[in-house]
């Protein structure tokens, strides 16, 4: 939900996917996260796992954007055309488009998983996508998994807050600086970590080096 500075609210918009996922199982988790700026919109998911590497692709420099349930059709190995519904399909900062399949590790290994994958894949056309990938846990990496979480966590703006971090970080220069050495000089207690996340999260600053982002991570300002 969105509080617009007029105090209004504003509900997500609803996901786009071509395919509705079935929510409230008894056996199962599913759930809706919402992505974007301002009231976003919401993407629904299937498993715990894909809420994860919706998370860590949205958090990912090299994601411009992403989409859910993406259909392609296919023939099986009877002559039988059949609908395969993607997980995601990211688009990346070069142009190029991946559609994802997301299973647990246990899973991808079994030979008829990887047997059916195959030949979706060598069906893909340049429409749907220029690759597929299988993205298992056993990809994520608990750190990116981590700071994905929390930018996401961190993602409502705090404008008065968010104008004063981003001119700290302006006149910072080339070199590093732990977080919380700028969160302190913000002097507004978590409200300053969270602005600096957000510099995170919109990517005007980066991690010095691959670590959880905390008080004491060091940070720098990205690369033009």
């Amino acid at each position: 939900m969105y509080q617009t500075p007029t105090g209004g609210l504003i509900p997500p918009k609803p996901p786009a996917a071509a395919r509705q996922v079935a929510m409230g199982a008894r056996h199962r988790f599913s759930g809706t996260i919402v992505t974007g700026e301002d009231e976003g919109r919401a993407i629904d998911v299937e498993s715990h796992l894909e809420m994860q590497v919706a998370m860590v692709m949205l958090a990912r420099r090299d994601v411009v954007h992403l989409e859910t349930q993406v259909p392609c059709l296919w023939m099986d190995a009877q002559g039988l055309m059949q609908w395969h519904f993607f997980d995601f399909r990211l688009t990346l900062r070069d142009g190029s488009r991946v559609v994802l399949i997301v299973k647990p590790a246990d899973k991808a290994q079994r030979p008829k998983f990887r047997e059916t994958t195959a030949r979706i894949a060598a069906q893909l056309t340049p429409d749907i996508a220029d690759r597929v990938c299988v993205m298992t846990d056993r990809h994520l990496d608990p750190i990116e998994l981590h700071n994905a979480e929390l930018l996401h966590s961190c993602r409502t703006p705090d404008p008065e807050i968010d104008a004063a971090a981003r001119r700290l970080v302006q006149g910072m220069g080339g070199g590093a600086v732990r977080i919380g050495t700028l969160a302190r000089t913000l002097n507004v207690g978590g409200r300053g970590f969270r602005a600096i996340v957000r510099l995170l999260r919109c990517h005007d600053l980066e991690l010095a080096r691959h670590a959880r982002i905390a008080h004491e991570t060091f940070v720098k300002r990205s690369a033009a």
